[in-house]
């Protein structure tokens, strides 16, 4: 079975084919705060990352 890469675009499309199926099931107000909390949770991964990678130490010695 040969591999391919996964760029972007393939993302994107399979992120919005995600919500589209939400959507159409629970009512505006219950998604929003769904994807808020997502994106909350999001962000404060992505600062987690970058404040640990700031104080990882060197592991090249």
């Amino acid at each position: 079975m040969p591999t391919s890469k996964i760029n972007q675009d393939d993302i994107n499309k399979a992120v919005w084919a995600a919500c589209d199926t939400f959507r159409g099931v629970i009512s505006a107000d219950t998604y929003k705060d769904f994807v808020l909390t997502m994106l909350f949770l999001k962000y404060i991964s992505d600062v987690y990352k970058d404040e640990y990678n700031t104080y990882e130490p060197s592991r090249s010695q």
